[in-house]
């Protein structure tokens, strides 16, 4: 009987990389992110519904693309987010991101449509069971295709019954990385325009085709205000017709001052 070989230590160089990874790049995102975030300038558009729904404690399905993840934490702390559930991989990556999610005091359940999707949404379920909260995908996560939904987020709601809420961001300066979904890196001290989408509710008793026709429904929606916030400042396009507020996060204190295009201070978003 063949004796079983020792594992080999990863070296030294390896390891600490990997330390800093998991321990201390989670923690520079989220201070990132809160810097970006309260430096910049916010125009929101088509969101008063969803907020009133926010500050009222309701719980919620949020879809966004993976493209767009980076800042939807702190968007979702500041703008009224009481508890949220978000979906990860299970993954390396996935790891790292729940470790910068927790920052955001917002909690994880690994999945994907590559592994443990089913898993995850049964947790998610339970979950939602127990509490009002929101619970968040990434459609199109983690490996793609870019943009295209897959069913995870038309079933979570179906069996649910809760509304989604789509979400997409741009600004005046960006970074976009060679990755699978171009990620968006917002730069801080910036002009960045949000917007969220129609709300979209899922019959509980909807057939194959029906789901298909809500999953396409939600890629459209996802692509139209994508498109949108784009062209906001790569095109100067106006907003005629769609309702708008403006946001600006206070450096000091993290809390939000919202005002209307006529100037005067919004008080919250609770009728």
């Amino acid at each position: 009987m063949s004796e079983e070989k020792p594992k080999k230590k990863r070296p030294l160089k390896k390891r600490i990389k990997r330390w800093l990874y998991f321990n201390i790049a989670p923690f520079l995102v989220y201070i990132t992110s809160e810097i970006i975030g309260r430096t910049s300038r916010w125009v929101v558009i088509n969101a008063e519904p969803h907020l009133r729904a926010l500050h009222r404690g309701e719980a919620s399905v949020i879809g966004f693309w993976h493209s767009r993840s980076f800042l939807m934490p702190f968007i979702f702390r500041i703008e009224g987010g009481k508890r949220a559930l978000v979906m990860v991989s299970r993954s390396e990556d996935g790891i790292f991101t729940a470790k910068v999610l927790k920052y955001f005091g917002i909690e994880c359940s690994f999945g994907s449509s590559t592994r443990g999707g089913k898993e995850a949404l049964e947790q998610m379920l339970t979950k939602y069971q127990k509490e009002a909260i929101v619970l968040a995908i990434t459609p199109d996560g983690p490996l793609g295709p870019a943009e295209i939904v897959k069913p995870g987020i038309v079933l979570l709601a179906k069996e649910t019954g809760l509304p989604i809420f789509t979400v997409s961001y741009y600004a005046k300066r960006v970074f976009r990385f060679k990755t699978w979904d171009r990620f968006v890196f917002i730069h801080p001290f910036n002009k960045i325009v949000a917007m969220t989408g129609d709300i979209i509710y899922v019959p509980k008793d909807a057939n194959e085709q029906e789901l298909e026709q809500c999953r396409q429904r939600i890629e459209a929606e996802l692509k139209k205000i994508t498109e949108i916030v784009e062209n906001y400042y790569v095109k100067g396009e106006k907003l005629e017709g769609i309702p708008f507020f403006y946001s600006r996060v206070s450096v000091l204190t993290g809390k939000p001052v919202w005002t209307n295009p006529e100037g005067t201070k919004i008080k919250r978003f609770v009728q």
